[in-house]
C-alpha cells in the first residue's frame, strides 16, 4: 500500500467495537512499541506503552479526558510518555506515535489521538501505575464500529465551493453536521514559498511536482482541528512551522505532520532526510520546528 493511500484515507475513529483484539495482534503491536521505545525513544526521552484494559482507562478519564470532557471509549489505548515535559520530546514522541497509527491502519484497525494534558496529575499517575514520566496524550485503538461511522458519514456535506474551483480544486470545504471539526485549509493557506507569508501558487507547486504531496499532507490531524502547521517551501527542502509557538499542542501537531510529509516524500522516491530545529528564538508569530530535504 502506498503512503499516499494512508494519508488520503486515514481518519480519527471515535466509535469502536467493544471486542478486545486477539492476543497475536496485541503481541505484534507491543513488539512494535518496544522497538520504538528501546531505540529512538530511549535516545530522545520518550516511550510508548500499551494499556490493554480499556475499560479501566475509560473509567479513570470519564468526564475529564477527551474532547471537552467527553472521553472516547475503546478496548485498548497506547500512552505517549516523556521523561520531561519538553516540546522537543513530545515532538519526537508524536512523530513515532503517528507511525503507530500507520501500523494500526495497515492492520485494518481504527485509532484516535486523545489530549489529556489538562487531566489532574493524580489521575495521570494512576494511568502510569506510579511509574516516572509525564503523559499528556493517548491513542485509542481497536476495531472501528462501521455502523456508527456510516451514520456519521451520511451527514457529510459540501459547505463552500470556491467560485474559482477550476483554479482552486483544493479549496472545497467539507463539514460534518454531527461534528464540530472545521474544514481543511486550502493549499495556498498552508504553503509558503521561500519565506514566511509569501503564498505559493498552484502553478509554482505543480512546476516542482509537489502539488499532490502538499494536498495529502493537509489530512494530518491536529488538536481540535485548528491546523496550526504551515509549510515553507525552499530550494531543496521544506520547513514545517507552527503558529503560536507557545502552544504546546502545536509541537505534537508538527510531529504528526512531519511524519506524514516524510512518508509522502519517500513515496515518490525521495529519501527526504529530516531534522528537528525548534527555532524558539524566531519570530513570536511562528516557529520553524523541523525541516525535510527534497
Amino acid at each position: 500500500m502506498s503512503f499516499k493511500e494512508f494519508a488520503a484515507n486515514v481518519m480519527s475513529t471515535r466509535d469502536f467495537e467493544e471486542t478486545s483484539l486477539k492476543h497475536a495482534v496485541i503481541a505484534d503491536i507491543k513488539a512494535y512499541l518496544m522497538e520504538i521505545s528501546t531505540g529512538i525513544g530511549r535516545e530522545k526521552g520518550f516511550y510508548l506503552t500499551m494499556m490493554e484494559d480499556g475499560e479501566e482507562i475509560f473509567d479513570c478519564l470519564k468526564g475529564v479526558g477527551g474532547y471537552s470532557g467527553i472521553m472516547i471509549k475503546s478496548p485498548h489505548y497506547i500512552g505517549l510518555v516523556t521523561s520531561k515535559e519538553e516540546p522537543k520530546k513530545e515532538f519526537f514522541g508524536a512523530f513515532y506515535m503517528q507511525s503507530v497509527v500507520k501500523k494500526l491502519y495497515d492492520l485494518n484497525l481504527g485509532s484516535c489521538w486523545i489530549n489529556i494534558r489538562g487531566v489532574p496529575e493524580g489521575l495521570k499517575a494512576k494511568l502510569l501505575k506510579n511509574y516516572p514520566g509525564y503523559i499528556n496524550y493517548l491513542l485509542a485503538f481497536g476495531i472501528a464500529d462501521e455502523k456508527a461511522a456510516t451514520l456519521k458519514a451520511q451527514h457529510m456535506t459540501v459547505t463552500r465551493k470556491s467560485s474559482a474551483y477550476r483554479q482552486d480544486p483544493y479549496g472545497i470545504n467539507i463539514s460534518e453536521a454531527v461534528s464540530t471539526d472545521r474544514s481543511r485549509h486550502s493549499l495556498t493557506e498552508i504553503v509558503y514559498l521561500h519565506e514566511w507569508g509569501r503564498k505559493a501558487t498552484y502553478e509554482e507547486l505543480e512546476s516542482r511536482g509537489l502539488t499532490d504531496i502538499f494536498y495529502y499532507v493537509r489530512n494530518a490531524p491536529s488538536d481540535k482541528n485548528l491546523q496550526p502547521c504551515r509549510l515553507i517551501l525552499k530550494d531543496g527542502s521544506v520547513d514545517i512551522a507552527v503558529l503560536n509557538p507557545a502552544g504546546r499542542e502545536n509541537y505534537i501537531d508538527a510531529g504528526i505532520m512531519t511524519y506524514i510529509l516524510h512518508g509522502l516524500v519517500n513515496d515518490i522516491g525521495i529519501q527526504g532526510k529530516w531534522k528537528f530545529i525548534g527555532d524558539e528564538v524566531g519570530n513570536k508569530e511562528y516557529c520553524v520546528i523541523a525541516s525535510i530535504e527534497l
